[in-house]
């Protein structure tokens, strides 16, 4: 089969692109064709597929892309010469970009059959033109049911299919020695990074930090006190040390996702408080993300408030907090009792991600919606 994943461009994607190339990999692994497209409003430019794959940095995120395509109807003709279904990384661009409602109608109108993947629960918050998107496709996958939830008037099947997880091939780094603790998500209110820099100077003095990623709070944060007393190093960003501060941690930044995989194998703890309550991320209050189901798969133990999230993740697999000033607390019984290294909880937390998030697993979700 000939897949285009039509990838809209915006300010922050996420752990959109690692779902996409997760999907790619199983793809190309069961013998098709899967194209990233990466789509833009132009307007008299041509498709094309390039010779070889390129990365496009989608505001604080990178991802890798096959090919780039218009929003016109000569890109839908296109599409419908060289491809035998088309899946959209996700329903609909951000609102905020110069996106106009004919744009998008000339690929969603092709005549081929067409599913896509909504990736948050802000559906209801989208724009009112885009609401009729839904009926033009064969179903939407969400990884999550509370994603589906704002979907349940519209008019298509919705497909609960878990976050898509490829596993690192070939040599995989050892343990590190000494606790480390790794920040792997966006830098944004909605993950809570604020609350953990703050609590990085408490952290116990054995425990390393180690920072990732990158988004709109880093640039906003690097100039406060919160950022000074937290990080030692930001060896991510050129500016010598300009943003280097008398804390502890190593700002790392943007890394490709084979690397990102090894530090979470070096990794004794991931953190990531996107379960809090607050006005900022009701619609996500209860989710889980990729950078959890990679923790577990590779051995690392998440920190995650209990928000809701216990229901969706093996209990003992992870480490809960009700508020962030918890956490320094929380590391120092469990690098006392090295629970991160239990090779049960460790073996739990594996079977859950190959029972429920393989990539291989995931495409073929999408693959027999295509075939029907």
């Amino acid at each position: 089969m000939r897949i285009a994943c039509v990838y809209w461009w915006c300010h922050s994607v996420g752990g959109i692109g690692t779902h996409l190339n997760s999907i790619r990999k199983a793809a190309i692994d069961y013998g098709d064709k899967f194209d990233i497209l990466h789509s833009m409003p132009w307007k008299n430019k041509k498709p094309k597929v390039f010779d070889k794959r390129k990365w496009v940095l989608g505001g604080d995120t990178r991802i890798w892309i096959d090919g780039e395509i218009p929003q016109n109807e000569y890109a839908a003709k296109w599409l419908e010469k060289n491809y035998d279904a088309v899946v959209f990384g996700y329903l609909c661009p951000n609102k905020t970009k110069k996106y106009k409602e004919p744009d998008f109608l000339h690929i969603y109108n092709i005549k081929l059959p067409k599913v896509a993947w909504v990736m948050d629960g802000y559906f209801d918050r989208y724009p009112e033109w885009s609401k009729s998107l839904p009926s033009k496709l064969l179903a939407v996958f969400c990884p999550l049911e509370q994603y589906a939830k704002p979907l349940k008037n519209a008019e298509v099947e919705t497909v609960i299919s878990a976050f898509p997880f490829h596993p690192l091939k070939g040599k995989r780094p050892k343990r590190s020695d000494k606790p480390l603790l790794v920040w792997p998500n966006q830098w944004k209110e909605i993950k809570g990074v604020t609350k953990f820099l703050e609590i990085v100077p408490d952290l116990p003095e054995d425990t390393a930090v180690e920072l990732y990623s990158t988004g709109i709070r880093y640039f906003q944060l690097r100039h406060t006190d919160t950022w000074r007393n937290a990080v030692d190093k930001d060896i991510y960003h050129l500016g010598g040390d300009k943003y280097n501060g008398k804390g502890r941690a190593i700002y790392v930044g943007n890394v490709d996702v084979p690397d990102m995989h090894k530090s979470l194998c070096r990794a004794w703890y991931t953190c990531n408080l996107q379960g809090m309550k607050s006005k900022i991320n009701t619609y996500s209050s209860g989710s889980y993300n990729n950078t959890e189901v990679e923790a577990l798969y590779y051995g690392a133990l998440p920190i995650l408030h209990n928000s809701g999230l216990k229901t969706a993740l093996p209990p003992s697999t992870c480490l809960w907090v009700s508020s962030p000033g918890d956490i320094p607390q929380v590391v120092r019984d469990a690098n006392r009792d090295k629970y991160a290294l239990d090779p049960e909880r460790q073996k739990l937390g594996k079977e859950f991600v190959m029972d429920t998030h393989l990539a291989s697993h995931r495409y073929l979700d999408v693959r027999r919606v295509l075939e029907s």
